[in-house]
């Protein structure tokens, strides 16, 4: 080889080389990284966990206390999201028979057609667990958020299947609250979110795949366990920590939430149609921080509700009360249901 190949190989042939070398290492990097994040699975490739299976539906169903106590029946908040952060409610168990389970769709329980994941499905199952463990018994029920709209809505349908209810600051629950609640988190859209979302989604391909919706869920479960503070859910400086969540189920937000989001007109239930046929306890928790908080439901939502209903402030808290103050939440709850 002559000095001036040697030239043209040092200058032009070596790099591409060198070049297809570095894609060559990148790819097997890739490869030995592709599909090894994993993500939970659910009680469908997870035979250890614990689950209920109730018309042909395996709920992922962590259960606390003995069975021979009055049961209570925990419903988190979401559409989308898991159960988890509400386990610091696990203290009831001392003296309740203590029922937590993940939606259809969400959390540790199987994913389904997106034609399943609806409000009305979601009433329906409500009814499938209350049926399965009360034993012909009024059950508790303590609903968080989207589990609150649930509650309510179900306390409107089946009202003598409850003897006590909690209600914890509730969302959405009609055309007019939706609306409201709309343009108030339309306020808040970060476009540093973007980002973010973007940083998220470059980890889709690496993602373990078993059900075939462990991607997305991945993203919404980062996005979601993100720290935050402050408005529009939050007291200044307080956050409501961060990796709280085990899984979200992407598709039961976007069937559910994401299209009264995008158009809050989409909303049409009233799920306190009815409320006034339960005669049972109620009480609804507010914080004072949220802005969905009490001011917004001593507005939209407390007028819904019979005469009976307990309005409690939870004074210097956010939306995320039952998980950030959870000595407070339990008190407050175990003095009404006893």
């Amino acid at each position: 080889m002559t000095m001036s190949t040697m030239n043209i190989y040092m200058y032009l042939v070596k790099p591409r080389v060198n070049a297809l070398k570095n894609m060559l290492l990148v790819s097997i990097i890739l490869l030995s990284v592709s599909a090894c994040i994993e993500m939970p699975k659910t009680v469908q490739h997870n035979k250890s966990l614990p689950f209920t299976e109730i018309a042909g539906y395996k709920f992922h169903t962590p259960i606390m206390g003995n069975e021979d106590d009055p049961v209570v029946i925990v419903i988190h908040g979401g559409p989308g999201v898991d159960h988890q952060p509400l386990k610091y409610l696990s203290p009831l168990s001392d003296d309740n028979y203590l029922v937590f389970y993940d939606q259809r769709g969400t959390g540790l329980s199987p994913r389904v057609d997106p034609s399943q994941l609806t409000v009305e499905q979601n009433l329906a199952d409500l009814n499938l667990i209350v049926e399965h463990f009360s034993q012909g018994r009024k059950v508790k029920l303590i609903g968080h958020s989207w589990g609150a709209m649930l509650v309510s809505g179900y306390i409107s349908s089946y009202p003598e299947k409850v003897s006590h209810a909690v209600i914890v600051e509730p969302g959405i629950l009609n055309p007019e609250s939706s609306q409201a609640f709309v343009d108030i988190m339309s306020e808040y859209q970060d476009v540093s979110r973007i980002f973010t979302l973007l940083k998220y989604m470059s980890m889709y391909p690496f993602i373990r795949k078993y059900d075939g919706e462990e991607g997305f869920d991945y993203v919404m479960t980062k996005l979601i366990n993100r720290e935050s503070s402050g408005p529009p859910y939050q007291c200044e400086g307080q956050s409501k920590g961060n990796k709280k969540f085990v899984r979200a189920g992407y598709d039961a937000f976007k069937q559910m939430l994401k299209p009264v989001m995008d158009d809050p007109s989409m909303f049409t239930h009233d799920l306190t149609a009815g409320v006034n046929n339960y005669t049972g306890k109620l009480m609804l928790i507010s914080s004072e921080c949220s802005l969905i908080g009490y001011d917004f439901q001593e507005k939209y939502h407390i007028k819904k509700f019979p005469s009976q209903v307990i309005h409690v402030k939870a004074e210097n808290m956010g939306h995320n009360m039952l998980t950030l103050n959870p000595k407070w939440s339990v008190n407050t709850i175990r003095q009404f249901l006893n």
